[in-house]
């Protein structure tokens, strides 16, 4: 029994192919320690990803909760779900027009409703969502350490 559970330790920062479009672009998925985030990249500024985020909440009858507002580039909008899940959006300005959104519901992430988030936010904006930054856009030097500490180690895999 022991050897069984030892066994499958190494599993646990594995990353998994998924398969799913979100508003005719696409996603990455990003696992760290069982942990998923689900984010994609979009053509808008981060007012106009916050204002789409809280509309896309509404549709899915997450309760809105706040904005915390990290610094010029970066934002942070949660709320809870029915079930009573966080729901934690980390809007990341890369550009005037391009805003990386990154969603996690639930402890661990729950797949179906990070991709259903991504599709009703790509219909609010009324843009396609890309799994890689436009060339020439680069995280802003004003992230946090503990951000980019965070990404070491992690993997993406774009959904198709």
């Amino acid at each position: 029994m022991a050897l069984a559970l030892l066994s499958t330790l190494p599993l646990g920062g594995c990353v998994a192919l998924l398969g799913a479009g979100a508003g005719g672009g696409a996603v990455a998925y990003v696992e760290n320690g069982g942990v998923a985030n689900y984010y994609a990249y979009y053509p808008v500024s981060l007012s106009t990803a916050s204002r789409g985020t809280q509309a896309a909440f509404q549709q899915m009858n997450i309760r809105y909760n706040g904005m915390i507002q990290k610094s010029a580039n970066e934002a942070i909008v949660e709320g809870t779900t029915n079930r009573g899940q966080t729901a934690r959006v980390t809007l990341t300005s890369m550009a005037t027009d391009v805003t990386k959104v990154n969603i996690r519901i639930g402890t661990f992430g729950d797949r179906a409703e990070s991709l259903q988030f991504q599709h009703l936010l790509s219909q609010q904006l009324g843009a396609a969502a890309s799994a890689v930054a436009p060339s020439g856009t680069v995280p802003s030097p004003s992230m946090n350490t503990e951000n980019a500490n965070q990404s070491e180690g992690q993997q993406t895999i774009p959904l198709q």
